[in-house]
């Protein structure tokens, strides 16, 4: 296989860490606008770069629009996610994803009816519904909750791991997405020095994928630096090098 064959096996992959980086909100309901960029390394037997950017705008009905938009090479990815915040608990709306990949694309959205507690599913030119439970979020405002949760009960350095557990309505199913606190690193970006949790996805012991996640407090918990291992060796990594708060 060639590297470029070989890079376009791994793209939907790298989309998938594209996701992950989303996870950098304000550490309360009362949340900052902002917008942020990542620059990106991808090891996959040559050295590749690329970049991603995201924000977050609060709209006129109070709602809140998540948006990242990544590209690299031939591929490009967009992804949004509206949803409210309620006395702190997340309440998604709507969800898409769009990805490019030379001329193959793929298309996906996610509807919630919250009062019959279903969500609508469309991907392939295909739609059907699936049951929910109270509190289930789509793939980006886990990321939020996830965020949430940290800023309002941190984990003591050197404590034992504390784990977060959400149901996440994904690909048609309702799954568990769960993340342990790993511990807490200085991380150096562009913007300076910064004391961050280090989080680790947790998949299940047959899994050999790996992720870790670092959120800063001094930056609202903003996410600085991700990294991901797949079971073939191959890596990737996200780096904050841009953060811009829109609020007055």
């Amino acid at each position: 296989m060639s590297y470029f064959q070989q890079i376009l096996s791994y793209l939907p992959r790298i989309s998938g860490l594209f996701l992950i980086m989303l996870w950098s909100m304000s550490s309360s309901a009362s949340l900052r606008s902002f917008e942020a960029a990542y620059s990106s390394q991808w090891d996959l037997g040559i050295s590749l770069s690329g970049k991603a950017k995201r924000s977050l705008i609060k709209n006129q009905d109070g709602s809140y629009r998540l948006t990242t938009s990544a590209s690299a090479m031939v591929a490009s990815l967009k992804e949004s996610s509206l949803f409210y915040v309620t006395d702190d608990q997340i309440l998604p709306v709507h969800y898409r994803y769009h990805r490019k990949i030379l001329n193959k694309k793929r298309d996906v959205e996610v509807a919630f009816e919250w009062p019959k507690l279903k969500v609508e599913n469309t991907a392939g030119g295909s739609s059907w519904v699936m049951d929910i439970v109270p509190g289930t979020l789509d793939k980006q405002s886990v990321q939020m909750r996830l965020q949430l949760d940290l800023a309002q009960i941190p984990a003591a350095p050197n404590s034992q791991p504390k784990t977060y557990s959400y149901d996440v309505a994904d690909g048609g199913h309702l799954k568990t997405y769960s993340f342990t606190t790993d511990g807490e690193d200085v991380i150096e970006t562009p913007l300076g020095r910064y004391k961050a949790i280090r989080i680790k996805r947790d998949r299940g012991e047959e899994s050999e994928r790996e992720t870790w996640i670092w959120f800063a407090p001094e930056l609202d918990y903003t996410i600085v630096k991700i990294v991901q291992k797949e079971a073939d060796g191959k890596r990737y990594q996200l780096n904050l090098v841009e953060l811009n708060w829109l609020d007055p």
